[in-house]
């Protein structure tokens, strides 16, 4: 029904109803493989790969201390049952295609990768930075047999105004990494937590990015649902061991979380 030429249409035909207005496609020769086994193991007979944003910016709130991505339910639970969703369609209209969806463990480099889709560009924290969306959003890729003729845009890069570097509060090693440590924390990566109120993650170089003045906030209802902008004793010890696995910062077990809301509290 589509090939070559018509290949976007393909795409954006199948993500209609998914309020994902972002897609775009590459020739896998285009992108940067950065996980050699990962693509062997999974998509070494793909020829093009699709790519697509998906926002997730709701609001803030001035209590907030856990990462905005992470207020929400796990993004990796919507990343899955949409890839699954649209890797089903693709197959009824292309029975004869072969086609993998991958999102965040993925053996591209997917931020330069959506760049070259026309997606967004390229902040100095390295993140995409969408017209509409800003840097809230995450990015999804379906691998595909099919032949892309797209070609590769050149790759977009901010203002360089200095406001994420200048105010990143850990340049050497990154804030949002530090609190997902296990074990002891050093006496240091505690104080940068108490000073910036974070349980889990750091948002500085987003929120005070001046592409994100404007972001537009997601129309997908996942992210409106279930919300937790602060992370309490009393919210975690509430929390069934289920529902933590439903949460971004419940990969790292309840320990780790425990521990960061301890000192903060103290």
């Amino acid at each position: 029904m589509f090939s070559g030429d018509n290949m976007l249409e393909l795409c954006k035909y199948v993500f209609r109803n998914e309020n994902i207005e972002y897609i775009g496609a590459l020739p896998i020769e285009s992108c940067k493989i950065i996980n050699r086994s990962l693509y062997e193991r999974t998509c070494l007979w793909a020829k093009s790969v699709i790519l697509f944003l998906v926002p997730y910016y709701t609001e803030d709130h001035p209590e907030r201390n856990i990462s905005l991505y992470a207020v929400p339910r796990d993004y990796h639970s919507y990343m899955a049952s949409l890839t699954d969703r649209i890797v089903q369609r693709l197959q009824y209209l292309e029975p004869d295609r072969r086609f993998r969806g991958m999102a965040d463990h993925s053996p591209i480099a997917e931020t330069s990768a959506a760049a070259q889709a026309g997606l967004g560009i390229i902040g100095d924290n390295y993140r995409l930075i969408n017209e509409k969306y800003g840097s809230y959003i995450f990015i999804g890729e379906i691998f595909t047999d099919m032949v892309c003729t797209e070609a590769p845009k050149e790759i977009g890069l901010c203002l360089h105004c200095g406001a994420c570097t200048n105010a990143c509060p850990s340049p050497k090693n990154c804030l949002s990494a530090l609190t997902q440590q296990k074990g002891e924390l050093d006496e240091e990566t505690v104080m940068l937590m108490k000073r910036h109120n974070t349980a889990w993650g750091c948002d500085i170089c987003q929120t005070v990015c001046p592409y994100n003045e404007d972001a537009v906030k997601t129309p997908i209802e996942f992210f409106w649902q279930d919300r937790i902008f602060e992370l309490t004793p009393d919210i975690l010890e509430n929390m069934s061991d289920e529902e933590l696995k439903s949460r971004a910062f419940g990969w790292r077990k309840r320990k780790t979380i425990e521990r960061n809301i301890k000192l903060l509290t103290e």
